[in-house]
């Protein structure tokens, strides 16, 4: 039988932890002092992280520790003694980006489940089933997916699916986004996003029908959706926001708690949601209001907020008039004193539809029939803030009291399993007023701030007996006291002793060969006659788009001599492995010389299509460290692509021995399912580079492929190392690829001449561009 679904919470803080718990999650996922996602969180140290957990297993709460971001060489080290203490504690669960984290806390704590974040990408039950061997218990779903999808995970494995219902939706894949990193150094890769997304962007066409914020999305909220996604197989519901305030946590928890239990109580056929539920949640935020998200559809122009990228509050008031910084208004709600009307403060109390006055906040432009969007509903808040207090949420316990005279007094308390009995003070005869049940039990159920209270109370008194109150206070702390520390104990498991993440064995490569990937037939037919390029990656969109040509151009590459790799595409969904089955896509895999693979999914898919094959993992596999480089070779990599994030130094901690370094190109920045097409009204259904600019007049490429409605955003320069050929050299990379995406055949010649004159003849040659970067190579990121 399945087990009940789970409302998981976010915590960004220690008090949003205490609120997510008081408001009735059954699990909270929360970040310590390192390696997490969110880096600018309030989290908790050591100590307080420990405290965390013995509260919520005080609750029968679980609580997972996220370690999703990735790590480099050196940080490895330091990861046994920073989650010791926590798995000693009890830690229900690590969440996990890093391949390589994933593969040490394996080898060195067996018995912790790991759940694969969604930072991993994972796209279909092909990706999740690799996981799941690898000894993954849950897994965290791309929010992308469809509920068909999530249901094939949940059908063709046994892990535990998470999802989320609730909250901020990224623009592009988690894990497949480097715009923060290479715009400013910010990587979500290391929970450090500035998120540029939600800045202002224009479009290369006109907009039709939409403001600036053109990557902005609308936060989702699934409440209507809950019976639908729970019946796809999900069992973790989880929650956005670790960012947020803990007001914001208990609120959207709350709410989800009450519906969740009414499914399950009531069923589907009887579940409904109420709109003021709704509306409080738009209360707390919202982006333009709330998108379903993918879960029934893809990408749309419905689920984009691109005239606002911040919170929107819900409809406060209507301007009637405006007299240079004084406006009046009628009031579409009820109005609270230390409401924010946009960024204007309430000081009074206003009815809904009375008409009143107020002065205009900083910036606010406003005029006679605009909306006022209530951004702050201070009645709201100061209602949540309670959900922070200890003792908020009580347990129930049941107890019995004896007390006979010139006997200690014995207090025997059962909960949750754990029985117990404490001691106190002897009774003595009654002097004057003899003690009643009455009053002991009066002093019994002065429970307070504690996080019990006694559902059942018995009491056996002998007649005449006299015990001072404060004896029955003391015993009362005692007995409360050990049932907690037992409950804490419980959970509690020894350490294993350090394992040494797997090191740099100190082999280099001693020949640096040359690689093109090329997305253009005529830019592979320009570079045929260089004779120092020996492997060519080919888009697997060529073939998909015309299989003949691609068929000539693979036998061309092959009889000069060349090695031809077939490159898979960004992302593997059903969509896109049904046109490989097909059409001639699967005939022609036998014929390649190797893969290069961008996620597991493709994987699993060429390990069946074609048993054998040479798979080289691109950079996005990400593998930044040795423990990751093992765990792509233990899947069947036989080489693998140099982060792009890691600096020469970082680079040379890692060894790039048996690594392709990325030496020219356009890197990836963004992988969407959303489509900017699409979102300003020009949709032609035609696959080609559209550009988009930023606030600071840069251009960025985007490419769309409208075969699965899916955008590559690139940088707005390439990457070009060729002046760094020493430093290079002493990398001593297995090989060095050129990457070519916009470049015409003639560009991409010339480009690739003067890398073979630098790199393989050792010849003075400089190469003349407009604009480029140095990506990483240099600065890294924190």
């Amino acid at each position: 039988m399945r087990k009940r679904a789970e409302l998981l919470a976010p915590a960004g803080s220690f008090e949003s932890m205490t609120a997510a718990v008081n408001a009735g999650a059954d699990a909270v996922y929360m970040g310590g002092s390192q390696f997490g996602a969110r880096a600018y969180a309030e989290n908790p140290d050591t100590e307080k992280m420990i405290e965390a957990l013995d509260f919520c297993h005080l609750h029968g709460v679980k609580l997972y520790m996220t370690v999703n971001t990735l790590l480099k060489e050196q940080e490895m080290e330091k990861l046994y003694d920073f989650l010791a203490p926590f798995y000693e504690h009890g830690l229900d669960a690590a969440i996990v980006q890093d391949f390589g984290v994933l593969r040490y806390l394996k080898r060195q704590f067996p018995d912790l489940d790991l759940h694969a974040s969604t930072q991993m990408t994972d796209q279909s039950a092909d990706g999740a089933a690799i996981l799941e061997a690898f000894g993954v218990t849950r897994v965290v779903t791309s929010r992308e997916l469809t509920l068909p999808e999530i249901r094939k995970i949940h059908e063709k494995t046994d892990l535990e699916i998470e999802s989320f219902v609730h909250g901020a939706l990224c623009y592009s894949y988690s894990g497949q986004c480097l715009l923060s990193s290479m715009i400013g150094g910010r990587s979500g890769n290391r929970g450090r996003c500035a998120q540029p997304c939600r800045l202002p962007w224009h479009f290369s066409e006109k907009a039709k029908g939409a403001g600036e914020y053109l990557l902005s999305p609308k936060d989702i909220c699934t409440l209507k959706l809950l019976p639908e996604i729970l019946d796809a197989g999900v069992y973790s519901l989880k929650i956005e926001g670790r960012m947020k305030r803990p007001e914001y946590t208990a609120g959207v928890t709350r709410i989800y708690r009450k519906y969740l239990d009414l499914l399950q109580e009531k069923g589907a056929k009887h579940y409904q949601v109420e709109e003021d539920d709704i509306r409080e949640l738009m209360d707390l935020y919202n982006r333009g209001g709330f998108s379903d998200g993918y879960y029934k559809t893809k990408g749309n122009a419905g689920m984009m907020s691109t005239f606002r990228q911040n919170h929107f509050g819900t409809k406060g008031a209507r301007v009637l008039a405006v007299r240079k910084n004084l406006i009046t208004a009628r009031a579409l709600e009820e109005l609270h004193k230390g409401d924010v009307l946009e960024s204007a403060t309430m000081n009074a109390e206003i009815p809904s539809g009375k008409e009143f006055q107020m002065k205009a906040g900083r910036d606010m432009r406003v005029a006679p029939g605009d909306i006022l969007h209530r951004t702050q509903n201070a009645a709201l808040l100061t209602e949540l803030s309670a959900y922070q207090n200890f003792g908020f949420r009580k347990e129930k316990l049941n107890g019995k009291l004896r007390i006979s005279l010139g006997k200690p007094a014995i207090l025997s308390l059962n909960w949750g399993g754990i029985s117990l009995e404490v001691s106190g003070a002897s009774a003595e005869p009654a002097q004057r007023s003899a003690l009643t049940q009455a009053e002991a039990e009066k002093q019994l159920r002065k429970t307070g701030n504690t996080e019990f209270t006694f559902e059942r109370l018995d009491i056996e008194l002998d007649e005449g007996c006299f015990l001072p109150v404060q004896a029955l206070k003391e015993l009362r702390r005692e007995g409360l006291f050990r049932l907690s520390e037992a409950r804490i104990r419980s959970c509690h498991r020894n350490v294993p002793e350090k394992l040494a993440p797997e090191a740099f064995s100190g082999e280099k490569e001693t020949a640096l060969q040359l690689s093109a990937l090329v997305s253009d037939i005529r830019q592979a037919e320009g570079l045929l006659t260089q004779d120092g390029i020996r492997r060519f990656y080919l888009e697997s969109d060529l073939l998909l788009e015309d299989p003949e040509a691609f068929l000539r151009l693979r036998k061309n590459i092959q009889h000069q001599g060349k090695e031809c790799f077939l490159a898979m595409p960004p992302l593997f969904r059903e969509d896109k492995k049904r046109l490989f089955q097909a059409g001639e896509a699967e005939r022609e895999l036998p014929f390649m010389d190797g893969f290069l693979v961008r996620n597991l999914e493709e994987l699993a898919y060429l390990k069946e299509q074609t048993p054998g094959a040479v798979f080289i993992a691109d950079a996005n596999l990400y593998s930044w460290n040795q423990e990751a480089r093992s765990f792509l070779k233990e899947q069947g990599f036989s080489g693998d692509t140099a982060p792009l994030e890691l600096n020469s130094q970082e680079l040379s901690e890692r060894s790039l021995a048996g690594s392709e370094l990325v030496v020219y190109g356009r890197a990836p920045l963004m992988l969407s399912s959303q489509c900017v097409k699409r979102t300003t009204g020009n949709c032609n259904k035609k696959k080609e580079f559209t550009f988009l600019t930023d606030r600071k007049g840069k251009t960025f490429p985007v490419w769309n492929d409208c075969s699965v409605c899916m955008n590559i955003i690139y940088n707005t320069a390439p990457l070009d190392l060729s002046d760094q050929e020493k430093e290079i050299r002493t990398l001593a990379p297995a090989g060095i690829r050129l990457t070519f995406t916009t470049e015409t055949a003639e560009e991409a010649k010339k480009i690739t001449e003067v890398y073979i004159q630098r790199f393989l003849l050792g010849e003075a040659a400089s190469l003349t561009l407009p604009e480029f970067t140095r990506g990483h190579f240099k600065r890294g990121v924190e």
